[in-house]
């Protein structure tokens, strides 16, 4: 058996799939993804085959790149309809992003067995093509569709036995932006934070931005390596709402105020958000005119809110099993 796992374009697509693959021995499993440095930088130390294609996303390009962008994807896949055969690829398993695309046509020309894991609240623009071809599809939440299984969404392992009630004495708040950053936070919500919060420390996560606020109540921090470990001194956070952030935020149970991006793909991360909130654990805060003082005014709420009772209407342990379950479905077809 050999699976052939295509995930590009974020971590969010990224992540999950390789945790789906250590459920598999290292010569079970092929990844594809793109030729982005963030990916070669991850793909270079887990121990996997990978093969970076030379393919990106097609909205939002120009004219040109869009006329061209066909050229590619058929290059692409005469790439990978070659290797699949040398490495005898049998299944293959979309975990979302433009890369994926190849991976339907692979199946789809040469009858693999096809899976799908959709990590969004909503399809995206790769899953929606693929999904009628495949034997499942893995989801984080109920999209009610005729091939679904709801499992969840594959989390580090990590941040299993960690939970909320753990540590009674929280004293930081954290604010957070993916594995990238968020330059809009840094920009935008620095200041205003420190003005409001004033009886924790504020963990500011900056990716590649640099902050130009400056105050002794707040740390700036680049990456975090051991958020898991940062999450048992944090009262609540402040986040984007991309689905692997959703996911560790559920499968922690820390309260949170997502700030969902702005653009994201068709408002995927608003949608992620309140299916998030539905029953009370978290608020969400739009971008826009009113943003800083609906985020004040959120702080507020939360400050005077029972977090520990936040803490169990956010907390969803579905997520802890689901490469597990994922892996044998394949393995049992």
């Amino acid at each position: 058996m050999k699976v052939a796992i295509f995930a590009g374009g974020t971590g969010g697509h990224i992540f999950p799939g390789i945790s789906i693959a250590e459920k598999f021995s290292k010569e079970e499993v092929i990844f594809f993804c793109s030729s982005r440095k963030l990916e070669k930088e991850i793909f270079s130390n887990i121990g996997y085959r990978a093969i970076h294609l030379n393919i990106e996303g097609f909205r939002g390009k120009s004219l040109t790149q869009k006329i061209l962008w066909p050229l590619k994807l058929a290059n692409c896949c005469l790439k990978a309809f070659a290797l699949a055969k040398k490495y005898k690829v049998d299944r293959v398993l979309l975990m979302g992003g433009y890369v994926s695309i190849i991976g339907w046509i692979l199946s789809k020309v040469k009858k693999l067995k096809l899976y799908i894991h959709e990590q969004n609240s909503i399809l995206g623009s790769a899953n929606k093509l693929a999904y009628k071809s495949s034997i499942t599809i893995f989801t984080s939440h109920l999209l009610n569709l005729p091939n679904e299984k709801l499992t969840g969404n594959p989390i580090r392992n990590n941040f299993l036995n960690k939970n909320y009630d753990a540590n009674e004495n929280r004293n930081k708040v954290l604010i957070f932006g993916g594995s990238q950053g968020s330059r809009y936070f840094v920009e935008n919500l620095a200041s205003t934070l420190d003005s409001i919060i004033k009886e924790s420390q504020i963990i500011f996560q900056t990716g590649g931005n640099q902050p130009k606020f400056k105050s002794d109540n707040i740390v700036y921090k680049e990456f975090i390596d051991d958020l898991p470990s940062l999450f048992d001194e944090v009262k609540f956070v402040i986040c984007r709402s991309g689905a692997t952030t959703v996911a560790e935020i559920q499968s922690y149970g820390m309260p949170a105020i997502f700030i969902p991006l702005k653009n994201s793909i068709d408002n995927h991360q608003l949608l992620n958000a309140k299916a998030a909130c539905l029953e009370g654990g978290g608020m969400v805060v739009e971008e826009g005119e009113s943003a800083t003082e609906d985020l004040i005014a959120a702080i507020g709420e939360l400050q005077s809110s029972d977090l520990t009772q936040m803490s169990k209407k956010m907390k969803k342990d579905i997520h802890f099993e689901a490469a597990e379950i994922i892996a044998n479905e394949i393995k049992q077809n």
